[in-house]
């Protein structure tokens, strides 16, 4: 009889057009129209292109120096200072050229020099540029920019410096990446007078002011032959794990979403069961509710299995898509299948005791769509901590984990807490369903 009831809902199931398209033919399409857009952005090797950038240096090294070596002698500096001293120092400053390491080891860092290509211009002929759209954006390197940056290295007090990017608006991607490497440095200006100004203050409680000052020059000289002039970019992943890309992302996220509609479509057929007297009829068979929802359970354990394969399978042979260990998958795709069964039968149980759709329908309205938006079917959470910690006890946001995972070269003893919360969600479903399906009347 179980086996009989097994079969008749399988059947329904696979005559469904409807329900076969919105399973299986719409998450392959948006995946494959997703992994497009996307690529590039979450691991794939599509590259943005190069970025043609307008150096504008308003700043005149020499001229900066002699200013500095004035006001060092100078009568602020008065007192302060020794000739040894003001001799060291300008030795460092004659010794440290941040022009040479802005445009020598920064712009012309091996990686970066891939992707940003610069010129100097004058600033007239750079704003030009970037208004008729013929570069990516343009830097100004401000007036006095060695002199105020060297007082602040060298002296307790701090001279605002600024570098100006005026960025192409047509070409954002980029210009954000050219912003990102001109921080780079400037934030690894500022960590050095960070340092030493924080230095000076430990020195100055701790009545060692004068001595730390007397040999600040050799202090700077220290810091930023170990910081400044090692900056360097990679990209870098856990050690003997892979990235994901766009490709496989959405093909995880948008399986994850629509086999969400197997279970709300399980729970349709029942009610339409009940309409059509089918069953009353199994029902006067002594076939009890529990092989009713036993069969609703098993067929839609079964159909999310063929779902899920399908889509393994589109995607492995069309899209190129690596899910992992094929072992550790097929694990996981089973445990998938029971918590959609176990949802399936949760949403029988609600519909037929309210003898009518709406559990089925506000599932699919609501529910799916926010545990898409939490699991991070649409784009990853991982940045918004209430979504990812709502993700975590949804179906799609903790197989979507589960998955992701294997992806990237993890075994199934390392998602064993996604197996655990599927097993959860599908007990739990289950005894919901049971103490509703109590109050149903044969």
């Amino acid at each position: 009889m179980l086996l009989s009831m097994i079969r008749k809902d399988l059947l329904v199931s696979f005559k469904d057009k409807k329900s076969l398209m919105i399973t299986l033919l719409m998450p392959a399409i948006l995946t494959t129209i997703l992994g497009f857009a996307f690529a590039g952005l979450m691991g794939d090797r599509v590259t943005i292109g190069t970025a043609d950038v307008a150096i504008v240096n308003l700043c005149d090294r020499q001229e900066d120096i002699e200013r500095i070596e004035a006001f060092l002698g100078g009568t602020i500096m008065e007192g302060q200072l020794d000739e040894g001293q003001r001799s060291r120092m300008m030795e460092f400053v004659e010794g440290y050229d941040i022009n040479e390491m802005f445009f020598g080891e920064v712009l012309g860092n091996t990686g970066v020099s891939r992707f940003l290509k610069y010129r100097e211009m004058t600033l007239e002929d750079a704003r030009e540029a970037v208004e008729n759209r013929r570069i990516t954006a343009m830097v100004v390197i401000p007036e006095k920019f060695v002199y105020n940056t060297f007082i602040n290295m060298l002296m307790p007090f701090r001279n605002p410096v600024k570098i100006e990017i005026v960025k192409n608006p047509d070409q954002t991607l980029k210009a954000d990446v050219v912003e990102g490497i001109l921080k780079g440095f400037t934030d690894a200006l500022s960590a050095g007078i960070i340092a030493k100004n924080t230095l000076l203050e430990v020195a100055i409680e701790n009545n060692v002011g004068d001595k730390a000052y007397r040999e600040l020059e050799y202090i700077i000289e220290d810091i930023y032959s170990a910081g400044v002039k090692d900056i360097q970019l990679a990209h870098m992943t856990e050690e003997g794990k892979k990235t994901v890309s766009s490709f496989q992302y959405y093909a995880v996220g948008m399986a994850m979403m629509f086999i969400l509609y197997v279970a709300a479509d399980g729970a349709q057929y029942a009610i339409d069961e009940l309409r059509n007297n089918t069953y009353r009829r199994v029902v006067l068979t002594n076939a009890g509710l529990e092989r009713i929802f036993m069969s609703r359970f098993v067929s839609t354990v079964i159909f999310a299995l063929f779902q899920v394969s399908i889509l393994i399978l589109y995607s492995k042979l069309v899209l190129k898509i690596d899910w992992g260990s094929p072992g550790d998958v097929t694990v996981l795709v089973l445990f998938l299948a029971l918590a959609i069964g176990g949802i399936a039968v949760l949403l029988s149980a609600v519909n037929l005791r309210l003898k009518n759709e709406k559990a089925s329908l506000v599932f699919q309205a609501g529910v799916i769509q926010f545990s898409a938006l939490a699991g991070g079917s649409f784009f990853p959470v991982s940045g918004i901590p209430i979504l990812r910690r709502l993700g975590g006890f949804t179906v799609n946001g903790a197989a979507m984990e589960g998955f992701l995972r294997l992806m990237r070269g993890y075994h199934i003893t390392d998602i064993a807490g996604t197996l655990l919360m599927l097993v959860f969600i599908t007990g739990m479903c289950f005894a919901a369903g049971a103490g509703i399906a109590a109050g149903i009347k044969e």
